[in-house]
């Protein structure tokens, strides 16, 4: 019998009663509701410490890049005579790009598409800036940054979920190419499987590497652990308990030592 139902029955018990002695049991209804509830409360508080499979990851906001980009670049000043291209069109390699006074015209050295035109016709290019880039859209990696603490977890060959919020909850695959340190930051190359053409340089994606996994482990919910102790609900009282944990991920951690075992209900204490 759920509470409204029990609430119910004792509003009619009580209403079937001589009404002198209605004074007297009121008192005891309200304190019998406060007690049911706080009951039915903990109950929704508690999770079992259970066996299973753990993998702890590693997460971050990764972007997608090109491998193959090209910039059309001059070494000496030289005016445009005629730009060939505009952004957005699709190119062949040989494709002319831009005729300069100086020297002649430029092709593209690869299958792709103009990402970037920075000049317009009789201009004088500056060197070394770029004139044209062209970018080959189906050659493309994940990059993300992560902070010291993550990063020391990550090596070359670990799996990598990926989502792109864009695509709703529809995951991809990958793999941790390389991870290496650039202007103070560090950096995983993450090769993905199978992406979707629509997914363009520039987009973002949450990625989750897999930098540790473990099977047939004990797992206590994370909600439960504060400090290095859980809280353990037994026949209607609360035993604190000091445990050791080994790996975690948003939902468990593994136990490695304990005075607890499968099937403990341990109160939940909110996020730590």
């Amino acid at each position: 019998m759920n509470f409204p139902e029990r609430l119910t029955k004792w509003i009619q018990w009580i209403k079937s009663k001589p009404k002198f002695l209605v004074p007297i049991l009121v008192p005891v209804l309200l304190l019998s509701v406060v007690l049911l509830w706080k009951s039915n409360s903990s109950n929704k508080d508690v999770s079992e410490i259970i066996q299973g499979s753990i993998i702890e990851s590693v997460y971050g906001l990764a972007t997608v890049t090109s491998s193959d980009v090209y910039h059309l670049r001059v070494a000496v000043p030289s005016a445009i005579r005629k730009i060939y291209v505009e952004e957005g069109d699709q190119v062949k390699e040989g494709t002319p790009l831009v005729e300069f006074d100086s020297f002649g015209t430029m092709r593209s050295p690869l299958d792709g598409v103009v990402t970037k035109v920075a000049y317009e016709t009789k201009e004088t290019v500056v060197p070394q800036t770029p004139v044209v880039t062209v970018m080959d859209l189906r050659k493309r990696y994940l990059i993300v940054s992560l902070e010291e603490k993550g990063a020391v977890k990550v090596q070359k060959g670990q799996k990598v979920r990926v989502r792109f919020e864009a695509l709703g909850d529809k995951n991809f695959s990958g793999e941790v190419k390389s991870v290496y340190p650039a202007d103070g930051q560090f950096q995983v190359h993450i090769t993905p499987e199978n992406i979707p053409p629509q997914i363009l340089p520039g987009m973002t994606a949450d990625v989750a590497i897999e930098t540790s996994s473990k099977e047939n482990v004990v797992l206590v919910p994370i909600k439960g652990i504060r400090s290095g102790k859980i809280k353990i609900l037994e026949n209607g009282k609360i035993q604190t308990k000091e445990i050791q944990t080994g790996i975690a991920n948003s939902e468990y951690a593994e136990l490695l030592s304990g005075e607890v075992r499968i099937g403990d209900k341990v109160l939940l204490q909110g996020d730590n």
